[in-house]
């Protein structure tokens, strides 16, 4: 019996040795290494090379802020249609009488009466009406400014106030093309003094006048011209000059008994005066 319970005894221990054993050399070391490889993610492999980069001018570099900008300020000063408004024609000598000084320079005249004509709803004025007009005009520069050859767009907005009585004008000085464009989309009309040789119209007698003025009445989009109406050329009711041709042309000449010198290339002042409704 003795022996029996010795022999249980040593079998129990013997069991409980393995055991431990088992647990100690196989499931530790095995399980553990296994669950932390399950838990760890692997680390992203690094790379040593450099990335490629577009190569870019420095005359390409542009901010995002300064082009959507500039782009907002063409746009909203820009007709996206053709615009043309209703403006009676009239040359400045209405008889084809060029050789007779006042008529010879009668561009200013001319593009206030047309000016007029239209804030008023005129829709056609005759050559008779046109002359009389003109002649009328320039008498009152004569007897207020002593002189009526050139008059620049000052002399021709208090012509508009004292002549007319007409308040609805506006003279703006060192104007931008834009500037056009936004008073022509607004549906005003633009009288604009220019060195008429570099306006290049083959319909003035060479080599063209030096002092010219003209009223814009519309522009172009689609060929970007603005539409005219130039007194200089019987063949001026809705006149097409490019626009750029046009702007650089423009020029702040100044009043007097007599033609200006020829302006510099280049150093031409800008000016406009805006007639609207």
């Amino acid at each position: 019996m003795r022996k029996r319970i010795i022999l249980v005894f040593t079998i129990l221990i013997s069991c409980l040795l393995a055991g431990y054993f088992y647990w100690f050399f196989f499931l530790k070391n095995n399980t553990a290494p296994k669950k932390l490889a399950e838990e760890v993610a692997p680390s992203p492999a690094i790379s040593n090379e450099t990335p490629e980069v577009e190569n870019i001018s420095p005359a390409e570099i542009k901010t995002q802020a300064d082009q959507p900008a500039e782009q907002a300020t063409e746009n909203k000063s820009t007709p996206t249609i053709k615009i043309q408004q209703v403006v009676p024609f009239l040359v400045q000598a209405p008889f084809g009488n060029w050789k007779e000084p006042d008529f010879q320079n009668a561009c200013e005249e001319a593009s206030m009466v047309m000016a007029m004509s239209w804030a008023e709803g005129e829709k056609t004025i005759s050559p008779t009406e046109a002359q009389k007009r003109i002649l009328a005009i320039i008498a009152f520069e004569n007897k207020t400014f002593g002189y009526s050859t050139d008059t620049n767009a000052f002399d021709m907005e208090k012509v508009f106030q004292q002549y007319f009585k007409y308040k609805n004008i506006l003279v703006k000085e060192d104007i931008t093309l834009a500037e056009i464009k936004t008073e022509i989309q607004a549906g005003n009309l633009v009288i604009v003094p220019a060195f008429g040789r570099a306006l290049k119209n083959p319909n003035f007698t060479a080599p063209g006048p030096i002092a010219h003025m003209l009223v814009i009445i519309g522009y172009d989009p689609i060929t970007k011209e603005f539409i005219t109406n130039d007194p200089g050329t019987r063949k001026g009711a809705g006149y097409h000059y490019n626009e750029t041709l046009l702007f650089e042309a423009i020029w702040e000449y100044p009043s007097g008994k007599s033609d200006p010198p020829l302006p510099t290339p280049g150093k031409m002042q800008k000016a406009m005066l805006s007639v609207s409704k």
